[in-house]
Parts: C-alpha cells; structure tokens; sequence
C-alpha cells in the first residue's frame, strides 16, 4: 500500500488530528535532546577513565582542564594534584551525578496521552455523525444528507483512534531504543568504574588511620629507643671525663672494652628494635589491609544493598507501569465496546433508515415509473390520431390536390383549344388579309408600272 493511501486514511485535517502529530514531533525531539545530552555526559566520565587508564602507564602525561576538574571532584588526590592509587586502584570519592540518575525516559507517559487524545477524537467524530442524524427526516434529500453526516463523524472517529494509537506504539518503539542506548552506556561505565576504582567513605579516612597507626608505632620506638640513648649518653660521658693528655694503655684498653660491651650492647638492643619494628610494621600492614578489606566489603555490600533497593524500586515502577498500562488498556478496551455497541445502534438506526428510505425512494420511483407510462400511453395514442387526422387529412389534400390539378389540366386543355381555334381563326383572317393586301399591292403596282409605262411613251 502506498504512503499517500495510507496518509489520506489516517488524517482527517481536525484539531484531534494536528493535537496528536504535534504532541509525537515534540515528544520525539525532546527525547532525542535527552539523549544526546545523557550521551555528552557519560563521554565526559569514559575520557577521564581512559585518562586514567593512559596515566598508569605514563605518569607525565597532563588531563585537559576538564578531566583535571573531574578528577578533583570524583577522585582522591596527593598535594601534587596526582591521582592516590591503593593496591592498584584509585580511591573514589563518590560516584559520577550521572550514574545516580535513571536511564529511563522521563517522557514515558507519552504513549498514553496520544492514545487519550486519539480516543477524545473518536467521541468527538461519534458525537458530531450523531448531530446531523434527526429520526424525524421524511424527504429523502434530507436523510441522505444526515447519513453523509454520520459517515463522515465515523470517519473523524476512526482516524483520530488509528492515528493516535499508531503513533503512540511508534514512540513506544522510540523509547525502547533510546532507552537501550543509555542504560548500555550506563552498564558500560559501571564495569570500568569498579575495574578501575576502590570507594572510601571519606577522602581523610586512610590518612587518618595511618596517622592513628602511626603515632602509635612512634610512642612504642620511643619508648624502646629511651634506655639505649641514656646509655650511649653516659658511656660518652664517661669517655669525655676519663680523657687526659697521656692517657696509658690500661686507660686505653679499659675504655676500648667497656666501648666494645657498649657498642656490643647497642647492637643487641638495634638488632631487637629492628625486629620488633619490622614486626609492628608486618601488624600495621596486616591491620591496614584487613581495614580495607572491612571497608571494601561494606561499602561492597553497602553498594549492592543501593542496588537491590534500586531495582527494587525500578521493579516496583516496572510494575506500577505495568499496572497502568493494563489499566489503560482496559480503559481503551471498555470505551472501544462501549464504541462498538454506539456504532452498532447508529449503525441499526442507519440501517432503518436507509431501508426507509429505499422503500420511500423505491415507492417514489414506481410512482414516477406509472405516471411516466401513463404519459407515455397517452402520447402515443395522441400520436396514432395525430398520424391517423394527418394521414386522412393528406389523403384530401392530396385527392383535393390531383382533383384541382385534373381540373386545371381539362381548363388548360379547354383554353388551349380555345386559344388554338382563336389561332386558327386568327390564322384564316390574317391570311385573308394578306392575301387581299397582296392583291391590293400587285394591283397598284400593276397601275405603277402602267403609269410608268404610260409616261415613258408619250415622252
């Protein structure tokens, strides 16, 4: 099917119509925005991870000034601004803002008013077919006028439905995707924050407990170190009150032995101290790894607890969306029965009144169908006595006709003897008359030639 096709079964040009287009356009671009701005932020933390993944390679290398400004507001730092790493990881502060929010849309409610203004437009095109319909039409121009009403509310109706529920599925799709989209990104930085970072509850935490740790250790080594100073400081003493300008070799030896046996005993204390400061720094370190350990495993279990309560809640909201969205359907459901049974009675009373109709119309139609064969009858018997009085009435004429003209022949031939006798007569007489007028003629000049002659002889 052919796009035009389809647009011109879903769009009907109503206010129902623009309503839903123009809530699913915005809807669309605010998700995209959403979008693009969740994806800016997450690559905002992926270069400072990567950062700090190139830095443990490559201490010399410098962060731009706005990875710098993320690591001092995520990450513990030394006084040199470098990154503090414990047993090969960096302590974090707190995690990204980013990762606290939810990945889901916030335009999830969407769908649901597209499809309430889709099912606004059908009781609109139901109640406006319905305005046009009166039971009380009796001309049929009239009832085929109120049935092109209502089929044409019906169409308002439907389309209005078609589109909204078409496009609120279709952003149903949208979010689906851009939903993916985050939450893989989301997951993405989770598993390279925990690859790459310890939590600690505070910044101060581990230097204050290594200060705890070692001010303890001081107080014990001075404490250890006090009776061997004083003896170092009285054998001095002594050494300093026996010297004199010859001292003999008795003296001598005597301060050399009892030197030795100092010495000898110093060395004995040193060798004591040194074990037992390496034992108390094996202790430290056993306590201070244990400590961590501690730490790590609850603010493990601190963060698996935020987790489970997290999709505990998202659940719950899976749920309660879940809920509302059978709730709406069921909704939708109940208003298209109760649409179903109006557009069955419409459709009965459209029913009875196009079969009113027809049987008004057929009625009509038969009616005009006998008068017209009663005209027709009556013309064509006023047709066969036109045809009969014109027949008859040309029969006269033409026997009147040949009547006359066999009339004008017997006159014609009667004038055209007359006038031949006339002719004749006229013929005789002017014959006669010739002839007397020849005779006359040859007489005078019979006379002429006699004068003539006459005068000739006697001349």
């Amino acid at each position: 099917m052919q796009l035009h096709v389809i647009g011109s079964i879903i769009w009907n040009n109503t206010v129902f119509h623009g309503l839903v287009l123009l809530v699913f356009l915005a809807a669309v671009f605010v998700e995209i925005y959403q979008t693009l701005r969740y994806r800016h932020d997450t690559q905002v933390v992926t270069t400072a991870l990567s950062f700090l993944k190139t830095w443990r390679r490559d201490k010399k290398r410098l962060p731009n000034p706005q990875i710098s400004t993320w690591l001092s507001d995520h990450i513990l730092l030394n006084n040199q601004q470098e990154p503090i790493q414990h047993q090969g990881y960096f302590i974090l502060q707190h995690y990204p803002q980013i990762l606290h929010l939810s990945s889901r849309s916030s335009l999830q409610f969407v769908p649901s008013l597209c499809t309430a203004i889709g099912i606004l437009g059908t009781f609109y095109g139901i109640q406006a077919g319905l305005q046009g319909v009166s039971f009380g039409v009796t001309q049929s121009s009239d009832l085929l006028a109120a049935i092109q009403t209502l089929l044409m509310g019906m169409r308002t109706a439907f389309s209005s439905s078609l589109l909204g529920l078409g496009l609120g599925s279709l952003f149903t799709v949208v979010l689906f995707g851009t939903n993916g989209l985050r939450q893989s990104w989301r997951s993405r930085l989770h598993i390279q924050i925990d690859r790459l970072f310890i939590l600690e509850p505070h910044p101060t935490a581990l230097s204050i407990s290594e200060t705890t740790q070692t001010g303890v250790e001081g107080q014990t080594i001075a404490t250890e170190l006090t009776p061997i100073l004083a003896k170092i400081s009285t054998a001095l003493e002594a050494i300093a009150s026996k010297e004199h300008p010859h001292p003999t070799t008795a003296e001598n030896s005597a301060v050399i032995q009892q030197l030795s046996q100092t010495l000898t005993t110093l060395s004995q204390d040193f060798n004591r101290l040194l074990i037992m400061i390496e034992t108390q720094h094996r202790e430290t370190g056993d306590r201070l790894e244990k400590m961590s350990r501690q730490l790590q495993d609850t603010w493990q279990s601190n963060l698996q607890q935020t987790l489970r309560d997290r999709a505990q809640l998202e659940q719950q909201m899976l749920e309660e969306l879940h809920q509302r969205t059978l709730e709406l359907l069921t909704q939708a459901s109940t208003s298209f029965q109760q649409q179903s049974h109006t557009l069955e009675t419409v459709g009965t009373e459209a029913s009875s009144l196009i079969q009113t109709a027809k049987i008004e119309l057929v009625g009509g139609l038969q009616e005009m169908n006998e008068t017209l064969l009663s005209a027709n009858q009556t013309m064509e018997n006023y047709l066969e006595q036109c045809t009969e009085t014109y027949q008859n009435q040309l029969q006269d004429l033409f026997s009147q006709t040949v009547q006359m003209m066999e009339s004008q022949r017997r006159a014609f031939r009667q004038s055209t003897a007359d006038a031949a006798s006339t002719f004749d007569g006229l013929r005789e007489a002017l014959e006669a008359a010739l002839d007397h007028r020849v005779k006359l003629e040859q007489m005078l000049l019979e006379e002429w030639r006699n004068g003539v002659k006459e005068r000739g002889s006697g001349s």
